[in-house]
């Protein structure tokens, strides 16, 4: 049977009041010569309990957080938790103490607390590793510069009655828009992206990943013209990297999780009055590390945005003037493959990612594709587009 640290104590004590040497019993028990004269020294002190050793620290932790306010902590995460629309971390947790006057504890602490309570923060998936590579990223610091979109779906509601969800989000101010569709043709994903900016405002940039209808592998259609006679420039992230739309992916998934999932819808007609009541709430309550804690409300109270036109307004002709932007990584075998067409690439940007830019307003004999590193021309090539 293994012996105590108690019974360790005790024999080095006995044995030492027999006149064996420190340094011996030290060795037999595995411990140190300074540990055997620590214990008989508190033997010989005269405290009937110096085999049980003493707490170290202090007995009162002087920077504890009080119970008064843990448990005003816990009572919040537990009121957030009951609404599944809403964040309930630690910065939503401190909001709410805020708002009825209470100091919160640091971030660190109250994670701390709903760690001890049992209610940590819901399970959200990681961000992608990079690949190590520079990524030709957009800077987005002020509302309408860059507005990510995306199709989720299809999804189902009961009787099998399907759907899809055009959702957008701007990535400055994280205020975002959701309209619903039952068919992801041209024209009903154009309409629907049409009444996003008539709620978000029209944005200089538009992100979409490979998907149709944004774009299709030989060829652009109504979505990228009808961005172009708005004055918006589409853009393109790699093909098979959606996480390069990374802030409308993860508004996905709170739209599936704290959104779709948590009710029954009676009708399509029920699902669109909901998703504009979830997207005003998002609006208003939730907040983000990235726009330093405010609600998306609050990230652009004075933003002015730019009304589109409607559909039946614009030109069904492609316009003269007008950009499109294409993110492409560039592999061992130097093509950059764009709308169907293999582009022979220079081996100085191999493994590298690129800025394929179709500037409409340059006449196609002269070559209207201009593909750029780091803000560099590295070559050109002529690609046309229906209409042109």
């Amino acid at each position: 049977m293994a012996r105590t640290e108690r019974d360790l104590r005790t024999e080095a004590v006995r044995r030492r009041l027999a006149g064996e040497s420190p340094g011996v019993i030290a060795r037999s028990l595995g411990r140190s010569t300074r540990w055997v004269q620590k214990w008989v020294g508190r033997h010989q002190a005269g405290d009937v309990g110096w085999a049980e050793g003493q707490k170290r620290g202090p007995k009162i932790a002087a920077n504890r957080t009080p119970a008064e306010l843990e448990r005003q902590v816990l009572a919040v995460r537990q009121r957030l938790a009951a609404n599944p629309w809403a964040q309930v971390g630690a910065d939503a947790v401190a909001w709410e103490l805020e708002k009825v006057g209470v100091v919160p504890p640091p971030r660190r602490t109250t994670e701390r607390i709903l760690a001890r309570g049992g209610t940590t923060g819901r399970r959200g998936g990681g961000r992608r590793a990079s690949k190590g590579v520079p990524y030709p990223a957009v800077r987005a610091e002020q509302p309408g510069e860059l507005v990510e979109a995306d199709l989720v779906g299809p999804r189902h509601l009961g009787g099998g009655v399907r759907f899809y969800a055009l959702n957008a989000i701007d990535l400055a101010s994280h205020r975002c828009g959701i309209e619903i569709v039952e068919q992801i043709s041209d024209e009903q994903v154009a309409s629907a992206l049409v009444a996003l900016w008539d709620r978000l405002g029209l944005p200089d940039r538009q992100q979409f990943d490979n998907g149709g209808p944004f774009v299709a592998p030989k060829g652009l259609g109504l979505v990228v013209r009808v961005c172009l006679h708005q004055g918006v420039t589409p853009r393109f992230v790699p093909p098979s990297e959606p996480w390069r739309n990374g802030t409308v992916e993860h508004f996905n998934d709170t739209f599936d999780k704290r959104f779709f999932r948590q009710e029954r819808f009676a009708s399509l007609t029920h699902l669109r009055e909901r998703a504009r009541d979830f997207e005003a709430f998002h609006n208003a309550n939730h907040r983000y590390r990235a726009t330093n804690g405010n609600t998306p409300d609050q990230s652009a109270p004075e933003h002015q945005p730019r009304k589109p036109r409607q559909l039946a307004e614009l030109p069904q002709a492609w316009p003269d003037t007008g950009k499109i932007e294409f993110v492409r990584f560039i592999r061992s075998d130097q093509k950059l493959r764009l709308l169907g067409r293999v582009i022979p690439m220079p081996d100085t940007v191999v493994y590298e990612y690129v800025t394929a830019v179709l500037d409409l307003a340059t006449p196609s004999s002269d070559g209207n594709l201009l593909v750029l590193r780091a803000g560099e021309i590295v070559t050109t090539a002529n690609i046309t587009i229906g209409g042109r």
